[in-house]
């Protein structure tokens, strides 16, 4: 049976098309339903999770080891790179009102994954669209995980390090590797892996809190006191991009709404999960600049001293890298897997599992092999949000928006703020990534990041 949502609307002279969700009754790329065939896909959009598991979801996308990055990034920015966090959470819970009101522009039918939103976008050229976003999604993902198996393989080293025993950070991003690859494999969809999320949030929000009351309580003697500053022109667009990289969750909206018992609370739970983010992000970022200001680092944990508590956050960090690893990884798969036809209903339950094992063990070592070649925790980061996230959240859910819902059925101030945040997504990505390849180079040049 359908299930008839409501209309959604952006003022009252401006109605959207009604949002109505049915099995085996989907959009294709050029608009056509697809209710005949629709049943191969019914594995994507269960509708069984709650809100609270979207936020968990979310959060646990979001808050995680580039948060280390943060009070770098107000370095480069000032004290504004704070106020950036919180309109940039603004920013990332408007974008996604607009992508799902993208989602739901065919009436009665559903586009079910971010690739496939941007396919009907494209109208005519729906295979290079599809192919783009699917792109996008995969360096997006996998730039977040290599960042992950980047960050954990050297402080695993570095805790090692203090204990008298050394392994090399090579070795230390395997065994991450290995132990990501594991859920990555077993677990199928997003629908399976809330309670996770739920960890990942929780070992997130303590590493957070600790990192910023030890950033408060022990300030090294440095031997030239850091300055501060509260505005940097020079570093706000690399600083937009690498904001970006913590709110790009844009690609994986389909999936987490798909799973909504109740599709029509996915705005607020996005928003609450944003609030929340921002105030993680907040006070990581403040509490990092305010101690270290010109002198900080990134990662934020070599800045400070080798003491139990830090070493327990940097435990914790990983755990969260292990719960949370699963959601980015399995959300990429699962699109191409759709894309290349590895499911149960194509080519069998056996069959389906034996591609899906292949697959998922080629990414991880491809994943693996980029960490061991660029070591470097936030140069690498910069490099992805300025190549990938950007694109993901700025211009891609924006573009299918006008594209799919007509800039004439848009209110003109909508419109307007759509394209002033194209202008400042290319900007970020231009400039960010000219940014991003410096570092890395300099990176590169002096042997650490």
């Amino acid at each position: 049976m359908a299930k008839q949502e409501e209309s959604t609307s952006v003022s009252s002279s401006v109605s959207y098309p009604a949002e109505k969700e049915a099995v085996g009754e989907h959009a294709n790329g050029d608009g056509t339903s697809q209710a005949d065939d629709g049943d191969k896909y019914n594995h994507a959009v269960k509708r069984s999770g709650s809100w609270i598991g979207a936020v968990y979801n979310i959060m646990c996308i979001s808050v995680g080891t580039g948060t280390m990055n943060l009070p770098a990034v107000v370095r480069r920015s000032g004290w504004f790179g704070v106020i950036l966090m919180a309109l940039m959470a603004l920013i990332g819970w408007f974008v996604g009102i607009l992508f799902r009101r993208a989602m739901y522009s065919r009436p009665g039918k559903r586009f079910f994954s971010f690739s496939h939103v941007t396919q009907a976008a494209f109208g005519r050229y729906g295979k290079i669209g599809f192919w783009f976003a699917t792109i996008v999604t995969y360096v997006t993902c996998c730039g977040t995980v290599i960042s992950w198996i980047i960050i954990c393989g050297t402080q695993i080293s570095r805790l090692l390090g203090f204990a008298n025993v050394h392994l090399s950070e090579k070795i230390c991003m395997t065994i991450i590797a290995i132990i990501m690859w594991v859920p990555f494999a077993i677990l199928k969809m997003v629908s399976e892996i809330t309670i996770s999320s739920l960890f990942g949030v929780l070992t997130a929000l303590f590493t957070v809190i600790t990192l910023g009351v030890m950033s408060i309580k022990h300030r090294p003697n440095f031997s030239e006191p850091p300055t501060h500053q509260f505005i940097i022109g020079s570093g706000i667009p690399s600083a937009l991009a690498s904001i970006a990289f913590m709110y790009s969750s844009a690609i994986f909206f389909p999936h987490i709404e798909g799973n909504l018992k109740k599709p029509h609370q996915f705005s607020w739970a996005l928003g609450l999960a944003n609030i929340l983010v921002c105030g993680c992000y907040t006070i990581a970022a403040a509490t990092g600049y305010s101690a270290f200001g010109s002198q900080t680092v990134s990662p934020i944990l070599n800045n400070l001293p080798n003491m139990a508590i830090i070493n327990a956050a940097n435990i914790i960090i990983i755990i969260h890298v292990i719960f949370a690893s699963p959601i980015a990884l399995v959300t990429t798969n699962l699109e191409l897997e759709m894309a290349l036809g590895v499911m149960p209903e194509i080519i069998g339950k056996k069959k389906e599992l034996f591609w899906r094992l292949v697959m998922r063990t080629v990414t991880i070592g491809i994943l693996l092999g980029v960490s061991i070649a660029i070591p470097y925790f936030g140069q690498f980061i910069d490099l992805i949000s300025a190549l990938s996230c950007t694109v993901a959240f700025f211009m891609v859910p924006i573009f299918c928006y006008v594209k799919l819902i007509g800039w004439r059925n848009i209110p003109k101030w909508e419109l307007a703020l759509c394209f002033i945040l194209v202008i400042i997504g290319m900007i970020a990505c231009v400039w960010g990534l000219i940014d991003a390849v410096k570092g890395l180079r300099t990176a590169i040049q002096n042997g650490r990041g």
